[in-house]
């Protein structure tokens, strides 16, 4: 078992202000405690208690690498040349066994710390400030490109730009505020979280069936004159629903899967219907041309007049 129970997040719309509020980005990642026992035993843990070393024996070694008796709160990602890549991350959890070293070699994950729950003593009843001091030194101490900090401000103009449209591609899904407080139990959820809302319009491909009357719409762009589904949405229905419905005497099995890494995994069971429908939808992130979560549908759209509404 991991020896801390990490801080939980609040989701809220806007960004708290005040003095005593610091904001961080928030990566696209898995979060984790990176630790090294007391006989420098180095583990890394899922913030739910599960043991991740597995998947990650590059981290395994950097939380060896550790001074002995030290506990950080982090983000584990996966560094690409524009940022981070949760999909590309998610990857390693579906790589075989066997190839996990060499995977970690050629491809290796890295923890972004943005706090120091333990270093020889236990240090949450300190202040955030205090303790983002002690891990600025640890971090630096050990040197380490896999072992990175994170950004931190008091601005909250600065926070508000994380929000900015363009860096869903670079991996930052939005921010999160923290008082200058001692480290919390996570049933206080006292760490606030602001996700981007982006609106985007997609080509509706199909639907896979909800029920008698309900539907995931299958959205597509378009990528050098093909069409690639990015993923589905949150199902819908009534009168959302009815533009689809009316097509379902025209529509056909679909032979292409869907890989959707962020909801139940592979849909393989969808209908086609002819092209001429456009979506306006919510999302939170566009990952290597893949949702990252199920959009929300807005509207129906038209590139063109169709006799098909």
């Amino acid at each position: 078992m991991q020896p801390f129970s990490p801080a939980r997040l609040l989701a809220v719309k806007e960004i708290p202000t005040g003095r005593s509020w610091l904001y961080e980005p928030k990566f696209d990642g898995y979060r984790g405690l990176l630790v090294s026992g007391a006989g420098g035993r180095g583990s890394v843990w899922s913030r739910n208690g599960k043991d991740l070393g597995r998947y990650f024996p590059e981290l395994v070694d950097l939380a060896a690498r550790l001074p002995a008796d030290t506990v950080i709160d982090g983000e584990i990602v996966r560094p690409i040349e524009t940022g981070v890549s949760f999909i590309q991350l998610q990857r390693r959890l579906m790589t075989p066994i066997k190839e996990l070293r060499s995977t970690a070699r050629e491809w290796p994950a890295a923890f972004v710390a943005f706090d120091l729950m333990r270093w020889v003593e236990d240090l949450r009843p300190l202040k955030l400030s205090e303790r983002r001091a002690r891990l600025e030194g640890l971090v630096a101490k050990q040197g380490d490109s896999l072992l990175q900090l994170m950004l931190q401000t008091s601005n909250v103009d600065t926070a508000a730009a994380w929000l900015d449209d363009g860096l869903s591609i670079a991996g930052i899904e939005g921010v999160v505020a923290k008082l200058n407080e001692p480290y919390p139990k996570p049933e206080a959820r006292r760490w606030r979280k602001v996700r981007r809302m982006l609106t985007r319009e997609f080509a509706v491909q199909g639907f896979i069936p909800e029920g008698q009357k309900s539907m995931r719409l299958v959205l597509a762009v378009d990528d050098d004159g093909e069409s690639r589904i990015v993923g589905t949405t949150y199902p819908i229905a009534g009168d959302d629903a009815a533009p689809v419905l009316s097509l379902i005497p025209r529509a056909a099995v679909s032979d292409r899967r869907i890989w959707a890494p962020f909801e139940d995994g592979r849909h393989d069971a969808w209908f086609q219907v002819p092209a001429g429908l456009v979506a306006e939808v919510v999302i939170t992130n566009l990952d290597s041309n893949l949702l990252r979560q199920p959009a929300r549908f807005v509207r129906w759209r038209l590139t063109e007049p169709s006799p098909l509404l």
